[in-house]
């Protein structure tokens, strides 16, 4: 018998944006999100992988263009939260970015299904217009800087 597999939350649990990924970065004993040097912890245990994760976070999330800043000094303690596992969205956020194919069938959510629109060209970011979006991983192969730009806007409504 498989042992139910328990949803893991970073961030700010009353976050208004929600980020929905497959896997869970290595999280040192102790750790804790508001702690000044969270993310680079984060970034130093787990390398270049959930840098990138962050980096595209931070970007999408930023008020402004100082995205490094705000990765580095804000991501996730105040307005972004991530849920890892989970087969129901948050009940605080507003805003759900599911990353990935993986997080999307977790969460029994189809970008085929004809409430989701298609905000790109390349069929790569889909909308429901309820604040639920539906993304490729976090990769920046996956998720250029182009993408980004086509997506952020949504995120500030």
């Amino acid at each position: 018998m498989s042992k139910p597999v328990s949803t893991l939350l970073i961030g700010n649990a009353k976050a208004k944006t929600c980020y929905y990924l497959p896997n869970a970065p290595t999280l040192p004993q102790g750790w804790r999100y508001r702690q000044e040097d969270a993310l680079s912890t984060l970034i130093v245990l787990n390398g270049n992988h959930w840098r990138k994760i962050l980096t595209i976070m931070a970007k999408l999330s930023a008020p402004d263009t100082d995205w490094k800043n705000y990765r580095d000094t804000q991501l996730l303690k105040h307005n972004e939260q991530i849920l890892i596992g989970a087969s129901n969205l948050s009940s605080t956020a507003v805003r759900h970015i599911i990353v990935g194919a993986v997080s999307a069938a977790k969460l029994n959510i189809n970008s085929a299904n004809t409430l989701f629109n298609s905000l790109d060209e390349q069929d790569r970011l889909h909308a429901n217009g309820l604040g639920v979006f539906i993304s490729p991983y976090l990769d920046y192969r996956q998720f250029p800087n182009s993408l980004i730009e086509q997506l952020k806007p949504y995120l500030s409504e």
